[in-house]
């Protein structure tokens, strides 16, 4: 994995804390980048709870929907 190099701004007293728990501060912004990202995909994963609620086909009736027009368009395109 190619690695950057960024520049932050961070509260002195943030850094001293974390430095106390770890001399590798980069590995510490790596594992709560990480921890952050992990969490803000779940939450919006969430925020689309109910949206679907409306719909009356399963998954696997959608997915057999979408394959069979799939197969249908190419059956038109090579003339069947």
């Amino acid at each position: 994995m190619a690695t950057i190099k960024k520049t932050i701004s961070l509260p002195e007293e943030l850094y001293k804390e974390a430095e106390n728990l770890s001399q590798n501060f980069s590995e510490i912004v790596k594992e709560s980048l990480s921890e952050y990202i992990k969490k803000k995909k779940i939450e919006k994963a969430l925020s689309t709870a109910g949206d679907f609620k409306d719909i009356k086909e399963t998954g696997i009736e959608y997915v057999d929907r979408i394959r069979n027009e799939d197969i249908s368009l190419e059956e038109e395109r090579i003339g069947r």
